[in-house]
């Protein structure tokens, strides 16, 4: 069996290294997993020729990053991480050391990984943005601009801080997308829940009594227990149903072209199109804001702010005011060109790019439109709040009437 020469850290972050025979370097991960330890470095030190050993020193640990690379770490995690990393860089903690420390406190196996990978990568030299970008599922293009910036400028910690901001504010922004989303989806869930349940447990007991009785059934009712039959009889039909339905969307929305005609038509609809807008909005000029003022050019911007719109048409938009700029045509003129950008935006970005103070006012916009999110959010549970009562209200009113509608026809013909 062969012999390897490892280096591994411990949970409290202490490196140690030693000697230890496995059959293959996945083998000796394992071994020393269940000692507490984490592989950092390995070599074999025996059965290998002369010259072999640097052959082999990056195979597993490459693979290692490889497997880290295609695993997601929750981003709530990766925020609480960056800023943690600031306030250690701040206090002037080698960032070696900081790395260590956050490695051995977190309870994530697959981020614990990922930070020991990356404090390998600087101590053998790496830029710290360097080690960052061999793990782009974690942390993306921006993230790792801005990691970039701060070095080449000397102000890694004011960054940091910069970068913490950002974090904070998509986590909050996705928090608040999801909040819009639940209350629906809670809503309709109920719904389907109650009517099922009357459709199902509660119809039949009323239709065993007509039938003892001999009453005729009204036309509604003979509809509702035909749909009670259906239900009751074919229920994994409707599932299958609306799983292949979800799948076959999600299938057509992999075409750009359907994705734009889906999202177009979510921008016309009254209240939720402006809280589509709004969201976009905010995630494209609070990422422009983060970038410009950490230093980086409004082209670079423009291309890292189109992946944090998360939305076909804005990333065309910005693909066209990219273009637009690099031909030596305004920003503000070039935004202004779309029909979804509000005049007042076009407005105050025009005002920053004559005054020379295009990230600051960038910045206000972007407050602006956080604040409008919430007013749209807000706006949003008014108009569909009264909507869902209605529907609600409607079904389970017609169902109450279906079974009510032959117990007046059973008195009248007692009477």
């Amino acid at each position: 069996m062969p012999e390897f020469q490892f280096k591994a850290i411990d949970s409290r972050g202490r490196i140690t290294s030693g000697n230890s025979t496995a059959q293959n370097p996945e083998n000796l991960a394992a071994i020393l997993h269940e000692q507490g330890l984490f592989l950092m470095e390995t070599k074999e030190t025996t059965g290998l020729p002369p010259g072999a050993v640097a052959d082999r020193l990056p195979t597993f640990i490459d693979n290692l990053n490889e497997r880290m690379r295609r695993k997601k770490v929750a981003f709530k995690e990766l925020t609480l991480f960056t800023a943690q990393l600031a306030v250690m860089v701040r206090s002037a903690l080698p960032i070696l050391e900081s790395l260590q420390l956050l490695a051995a406190q977190t309870t994530n196996p697959t981020f614990k990984a990922i930070l020991i990978a990356i404090g390998n990568g600087v101590s053998e030299g790496e830029p710290l943005s360097v080690a960052f970008s061999h793990f782009p599922e974690q942390f993306d293009e921006v993230y790792v601009s801005l990691l970039a910036a701060g070095e080449a400028g000397g102000d890694l910690d004011v960054m940091l801080d910069r970068l913490a901001m950002y974090m904070d504010f998509k986590l909050k922004l996705k928090q608040k997308i999801q909040s819009a989303l639940l209350y629906p989806l809670i809503v309709i869930a109920t719904a389907l829940m109650v009517i099922a349940f009357l459709v199902v447990f509660v119809l039949p007991t009323f239709l065993e009594v007509f039938i003892q009785l001999n009453i005729e059934l009204p036309l509604p009712t003979r509809v509702l227990i035909g749909l009670s039959e259906l239900v009751r009889r074919f229920w994994y039909m409707a599932v299958a149903l609306a799983v292949f339905g979800y799948w076959a969307f999600k299938r057509w929305l992999r075409d750009p072209h359907n994705a734009r005609r889906f999202v177009r038509f979510q921008l016309h609809i009254p209240i939720l199109g402006e809280l589509v807008r709004n969201i976009v909005l905010t995630r494209i000029l609070r990422t422009m804001a983060s970038l410009l003022d950490s230093g980086i050019s409004i082209l670079k911007s423009l291309d890292l702010a189109k992946a944090a719109a998360a939305n076909p048409l804005f990333r065309d938009l910005l693909e066209k005011v990219a273009m637009d700029v690099k031909e030596g045509k305004g920003f503000s003129r070039s935004l202004a060109q779309s029909e979804y950008i509000p005049p007042v935006v076009v407005g105050m970005i025009s005002t920053g790019e004559r005054t020379g103070t295009l990230p600051e006012v960038i910045n206000r916009v972007a407050s602006f439109y956080e604040s409008e999110t919430d007013s749209s959010i807000k706006n949003f549970f008014s108009a569909i709040e009264p909507l869902f009562i209605v529907v609600l209200g409607v079904m389970v009113g017609g169902i109450a009437i279906s079974v009510l509608l032959p117990m007046f026809d059973m008195a009248q013909a007692i009477q």
